[in-house]
């Protein structure tokens, strides 16, 4: 075997995997050999690190997250109660009764017609237009 091993063969070596090629190459190259015993070294540091747990003095992940669960629900719980104690719901200026004129001056508003463009157009030069001019325009055509 003439080519280096991969990383992913000396992870398998390091498992005590691997061919009889693979575990002689790692014998007699230098640079597979080093880059197999830092492969140890780290493996060894994690294995430590594992064993030894959490440093002292640090919150455990899952009590943050307790936390802000906790905060979560409380905001919920606001947020819904704001919502139910609110008062009836306030009457639309006007009294709200006549929902279609409210729907015809919308309409005519958003879908002025050119007739209705021009004529607002010649009441701004002679006159501010204002809305009770509108009202008349969109009345004009019933």
């Amino acid at each position: 075997m003439t080519r280096c091993l991969t990383e992913r063969t000396l992870m398998l070596l390091q498992a005590g995997e691997g061919s009889a090629e693979e575990r002689a190459h790692l014998r007699a190259c230098p640079r597979c050999a080093a880059r197999h015993r830092v492969l140890e070294d780290d493996l060894g540091v994690i294995a430590d690190a594992l064993r030894a747990g959490p440093p002292p003095g640090r919150v455990h992940p899952r009590l943050r997250w307790r936390t802000v669960g906790a905060l979560a629900a409380t905001v919920a719980l606001a947020v819904g109660a704001a919502w139910l104690s609110r008062g009836a719901p306030v009457a639309p200026p006007g009294g709200g009764g006549d929902v279609s004129a409210a729907v015809e001056d919308l309409a005519g508003t958003l879908f002025a017609t050119p007739e209705v463009a021009a004529a607002g157009e010649q009441s701004d030069e002679t006159a501010p237009f204002d809305e009770d001019d509108e009202l008349a325009l969109l009345f004009e055509g019933s």
